[in-house]
């Protein structure tokens, strides 16, 4: 074979190759290209979607009152939610003052309650005693309760974790802090609903019935015992 018909030869190879190239490049792609469905995902007859309109909305968890909370928090849990606070304050009769005061005796107390601490500012100018409201909101939340303290504690964000270091706090003195009164609780619907229905279903004392005969004359015209003459 000459190399005229050599290259003749491998120059049909290699178009054919760039072809073969071309198509797998090109053509498949475009052949096999998958399609996307618009819902990604297979519907369950008798199922609700999640979120869909008319579906049973899921209920919120009810927050207790404080009050509540309080009432069932104890000394010792109390004492380990503390643990986050002993590196700036101490809880024991005469303890220290850190970098916070010591807050022994706290509860019942002026705000800035001890004379030997520098307050901040905001916090001394405050009136008004430590109570299970004003300690509450805190220890929720310290920059929002006293604007411009200096206090860099974020706060509590667990309302349980707030009434077990109350509770602590409150027995850290030489008479303890009185809980508060649990407000009592609001009847649930389907109690009311059945109290509703037992008052409807109690019968109207029947009304005492009027003799025709005897006895006083009927009113007429705004007037006992009168005929209306004609």
């Amino acid at each position: 074979m000459d190399s005229f018909e050599f290259n003749k030869v491998a120059g049909a190879v290699l178009a054919s190759l760039l072809m073969l190239l071309g198509v797998g490049m090109f053509l498949v792609p475009t052949l096999y290209a998958p399609t996307v469905p618009e819902q990604k995902a297979f519907i369950v007859e008798g199922v609700e979607e999640e979120g869909a309109t008319g579906g049973a909305a899921a209920e919120a968890p009810v927050e207790q009152p404080i009050e509540a909370l309080i009432a069932m928090a104890t000394v010792d849990r109390g004492e380990r939610v503390a643990r986050r606070c002993v590196a700036c304050h101490t809880f024991s009769d005469g303890g220290e003052n850190k970098i916070g005061p010591n807050l022994w005796n706290i509860m019942g107390d002026k705000k800035a309650h001890l004379d030997n601490f520098n307050y901040s500012g905001a916090l001394a100018g405050m009136d008004g005693i430590w109570d299970w409201d004003t300690m509450d909101a805190f220890l929720k939340k310290p920059s929002e309760y006293v604007p411009g303290t200096i206090m860099s504690f974020a706060g509590l964000n667990k309302p349980e974790d707030r009434a077990a270091i109350m509770v602590y706090l409150a027995a850290q003195a030489p008479t303890p802090f009185a809980r508060p009164a649990v407000p009592a609780a609001p009847a649930a619907p389907e109690e009311a609903a059945a109290e509703a229905t037992a008052e409807e279903a109690i019968p109207a004392e029947a009304a005492p019935a009027t003799s025709s005969g005897g006895g006083d004359e009927p009113e007429r015209n705004g007037r006992p015992g009168t005929e209306t003459s004609q």
